[in-house]
């Protein structure tokens, strides 16, 4: 379906969540005493004259996106990290309280907010990991201050921009007006019009149906790339548990497979992600209780 549903949504909600199986970690923008979101970029990166290029892009949105990136992509390989989000408390002289690189490398994946953008050294492939809720009156400069750093090259209707997130199945609707929670776990996809309707996604996976919306940073980044025709398709996991589950991940795992020629040779099934998939799945299990 290539029509932006949910644009009404985006733009009337005053604190608009990334997606739902992140409700019960509210950020600290809300406080304040802080400084609103925005990207720290690497310093040698800082100056708005330098852009960084980019081949091919995923965005990961969310616990559940965050999480697949981390098992199926940065623990098999060794991106460098170039920028991070930051909601951080003012400093006396009025600057932003920020971390050092090193300081935010070295945080606990299960136990952090996740918002960090990654570069793989040996190519051009860009990793862009946003876990926390965003106010809506940050969601369209964030949009433009993370897509405006980049050179976009080679991206095309073979090589699209990526993004995932995941939302709970009893959200979703079907165009009879019937919840599809009969499923623990689907996906669906949303596409900017200008991939074929005989892709590769159409033929493995269903449509997002009105009146079913993507919206909040999705809805801005997928906006923003279609205004400056760049190909896009988000995925949306659908599941009926919150906690991050190793059967959306090799789920997402498969149909990035079957789709993106891409994105294939950085997610395959390693020993690494293997172990990361159980030790992720019983961390948020135990986080659910305690």
């Amino acid at each position: 379906m290539s029509t932006l549903y949910g644009y009404s949504d985006l733009i009337s909600e005053d604190v608009e969540t990334i997606d739902s199986d992140e409700e019960d970690e509210k950020r600290s923008s809300r406080d304040p005493d802080k400084s609103p979101f925005s990207i720290i970029w690497r310093d040698d990166l800082k100056n708005d004259n330098i852009k960084i290029p980019c081949s091919s892009l995923l965005i990961a949105l969310g616990t559940t996106a965050s999480a697949f990136a981390f098992t199926h992509i940065l623990c098999n390989y060794d991106l460098e990290l170039i920028g991070y989000g930051t909601d951080e408390k003012m400093t006396d002289d009025g600057n932003i309280e920020t971390k050092s690189f090193d300081q935010i490398k070295t945080q606990q994946y299960s136990t952090q907010s996740v918002d960090r953008i990654y570069r793989l050294p040996s190519s051009s492939f860009v990793l862009i990991q946003l876990n926390s809720s965003i106010k809506s009156d940050r969601i369209w400069s964030i949009s433009e201050q993370i897509l405006n750093k980049f050179n976009f090259s080679n991206l095309n209707i073979s090589n699209p921009v990526y993004i995932i997130q995941s939302r709970s199945s009893m959200d979703y609707v079907t165009i009879a007006g019937e919840l599809e929670n009969k499923s623990n776990l689907f996906i669906r996809y949303i596409k900017s019009s200008i991939i074929p309707t005989d892709d590769k996604i159409t033929q493995t996976i269903k449509s997002i149906e009105p009146p079913n919306a993507i919206r909040g940073l999705s809805a801005a980044l997928f906006t923003k790339l279609h205004q400056a025709n760049i190909p896009v398709i988000i995925l949306v996991v659908y599941q009926r548990h919150s906690s991050v589950n190793a059967d959306a991940l090799k789920l997402l795992q498969r149909i990035l497979d079957r789709t993106s020629a891409t994105l294939k040779p950085y997610i395959q099934l390693t020993e690494k992600t293997n172990k990361q998939l159980i030790r992720l799945a019983s961390t948020q299990t135990s986080n659910m209780y305690s």
